[in-house]
């Protein structure tokens, strides 16, 4: 174990860092917490690495999931993305929406 932890190959921030860069692409922050939760991350650990996606980098996530959507309802578009972990701020950033958020709460 310590020759392996010497080589880099035990590395829980980097991997938390690999893993919030790659899934971050398609999930939202709570989705990605529970998974780096889930592989026995850290919680502060795990924190850090999120820290690195910023709202924009969350807003464009969010805007492409959404875009190839067939639904007029934003609602259904914005209940689908709050499933994919993404916070109600930024789904109504994204989406460009108005709606109240009683529905989603």
């Amino acid at each position: 174990m310590s020759r392996a932890r010497g080589l880099g190959y035990l590395d829980d921030a980097a991997f938390a860092n690999a893993l919030v860069v790659r899934r971050s692409r398609t999930r939202g922050p709570a989705i990605v917490a529970a998974e780096l939760a889930t592989k026995g991350i850290d919680r502060e650990v795990a924190q850090d690495a999120l820290r690195a996606v910023d709202r924009a980098a969350q807003v464009a996530a969010a805007r492409r999931l959404a875009g190839g959507s067939t639904h007029s309802d934003g609602r259904v578009v914005a209940a689908r993305l709050l499933r994919r972990g993404f916070a109600y701020a930024v789904i109504r950033e994204a989406l460009e929406l108005d709606l109240d958020p009683e529905p989603f709460t």
